[in-house]
This record gives structure tokens, C-alpha cells and sequence, in this order.
């Protein structure tokens, strides 16, 4: 047959048809290949980009809104656990002016799981540390004055404020690590 083929001769209905079956068949399958190699490039994808850190704890801020203005308020410290020589910069110097609050809202990574605030007034008797779990909140209302009154009578001022969040970062080798990762803000009236 393949001699009648190279010499120009027709070729049967039933040949024709086989060959019709072949194409069918090879574009068929090219389309399912092409289909698993799409799909295999998402779910790698997708699986790359659920590991990697999308915003490193150093830069995460948090937003402090002080008679509506907001104002952005980077990590005093944001050290990987265990490091020695942690050091962190000074308190963030929070303008409020003559506001009896303020309200701090916080990035989804440190909201999205446990955290901590500890309220540091001018008399110690009247700090407050509270505990938050995942999407407990997203953001909180701040008093400058403590509900407690001191002995003489006189209500204790906030002097500063922290923010602690468990986050991960990279290490040195960009490996994903554990950040100790606080925010410390010291309000300052006018």
C-alpha cells in the first residue's frame, strides 16, 4: 500500500478514515497535555507562592488613627527568636494632642494569629497586658488615662505602648524563620 500511496493512487474510504482517526487522536491528546501542563503550572504556583513570606515582619506597620488621622508606625524591634543581641530602636512618638484615645489597626499577619498588648502607665500598678487570638480583633481603641486611680487620687497616664507579634521572616540564608516582632509607641500629648 505504501507503494500505491507514493505513487499517487487514491486512498480507501476506510484508510481515509483511520488517517482521519490518527489527527483526531494526536490533537486530542496534544489538548490533554496541554490541559496537565496548564494545571501542573498552577497548583506548583500556588503551592510556591503559600510558603513564601509576602511582607517581611520589619516591614510590617501599624496604623494609628488619632482624631481621624492615620498615621504609619514601623516595628521597634523585629529580631529572630533567640537572638542575643536584639536590640530595638526608640518608642515611636505618637502625636495625640489633646485626644482622650486613639485606635491602632493592625496588618492581617499579626492580626490573622496571636498577639499581645501591654499598656505601660506612669504609676506600674495600672499596667494592663492583654492577650488577643487569631481575628479576635483588627484593631483597638486605646485609652491614654488607666481606669484605675492611684492612692492619692490622681489617674495614671499611658507612657508607652507595645504590640507583640510572633512572625515569620527570613533568616540569613532566606530560610523561613521565626521574628519576635514588637511595636512600641509612646504617646505624646501637645
Amino acid at each position: 500500500m505504501t507503494e500505491e500511496k507514493a505513487s499517487g493512487k487514491k486512498l480507501t474510504k476506510k484508510q481515509r478514515r483511520k488517517k482521519e482517526q490518527r489527527k483526531q487522536l494526536l490533537a486530542l491528546l496534544a489538548i490533554v497535555v496541554l490541559v496537565l501542563v496548564v494545571v501542573g503550572g498552577v497548583l506548583l504556583y500556588n503551592q510556591w507562592s503559600d510558603k513564601r513570606v509576602k511582607t517581611l515582619p520589619s516591614e510590617q506597620r501599624i496604623v494609628a488613627v488619632v482624631d481621624g488621622k492615620e498615621t504609619e508606625i514601623p516595628p521597634y524591634s523585629a529580631c529572630e527568636v533567640g537572638d542575643q543581641d536584639c536590640k530595638g530602636d526608640k518608642p515611636f512618638e505618637l502625636e495625640i494632642g489633646d485626644a482622650e484615645e486613639f485606635t491602632l489597626k493592625l496588618p492581617q499577619d499579626v492580626f490573622d494569629h496571636d498577639w499581645a498588648m501591654v499598656q505601660i502607665f506612669d504609676d506600674p500598678g495600672a499596667n494592663v497586658e492583654q492577650y488577643f487570638k487569631a481575628n479576635e480583633s483588627e484593631e483597638v481603641t486605646v485609652s491614654v488615662e488607666s481606669d484605675k486611680e492611684t492612692e492619692d487620687g490622681s489617674v495614671p497616664r499611658l507612657t508607652v505602648l507595645e504590640i507583640q507579634s510572633l512572625l515569620i521572616g527570613l533568616d540569613a540564608s532566606g530560610e523561613q524563620t521565626p521574628v519576635n516582632t514588637v511595636w512600641s509607641i509612646a504617646p505624646k500629648a501637645q
